[in-house]
């Protein structure tokens, strides 16, 4: 879960370092095939290495609806990753953790009301504590914007 935490913060930090270091270069589609070929490279070497590819296949080859599925949620994701790599691009990454943040959080809510699940003290202040670093960033981000312009 850590590694998933940094390297989900790394990302859109990168994307927008990308685009802002070649605006005119980078568009959203190129961004989009760079990472999903870097994740291919990555999740065919983790296949080859644990020797995974004989079982995948295998069981696709049994399973054809498994495939139809998969087909389904890679067209769905990259619809997705069309409006992630927009909203970094338009709006910067920390719109895009806003977004995501309150897309999870509402997530936790729907899941209480829907399921019955019980949100602890503990998921509580996490998410207090998630909410309170990104705004307090967005305020010292326009703070430190009135400075500029108030010199």
């Amino acid at each position: 879960l850590t590694a998933y935490i940094c390297s989900d913060a790394f990302t859109s930090q990168w994307q927008d370092k990308i685009y802002k270091a070649y605006p005119k270069q980078i568009d959203s589609y190129q961004m989009m095939f760079g990472v999903n070929c870097s994740a291919i490279l990555f999740t065919i070497g983790a296949l080859v290495i644990s020797m995974e590819i004989p079982p995948v296949v295998e069981f696709l080859t049994y399973n054809p609806t498994a495939l139809l599925y998969n087909i389904i949620t890679a067209i769905t994701s990259a619809t997705g990753q069309l409006f992630i790599f927009y909203t970094i691009k338009s709006y910067g990454p920390v719109v895009f953790t806003i977004i995501m943040t309150t897309r999870q959080m509402i997530s936790m809510v729907l899941s209480t009301i829907l399921f019955g699940h019980t949100l602890t003290a503990g998921s509580c202040m996490g998410a207090a504590l998630v909410f309170g670093a990104v705004f307090y960033r967005i305020h010292r981000k326009r703070l430190e914007k009135r400075a500029r312009s108030a010199r």
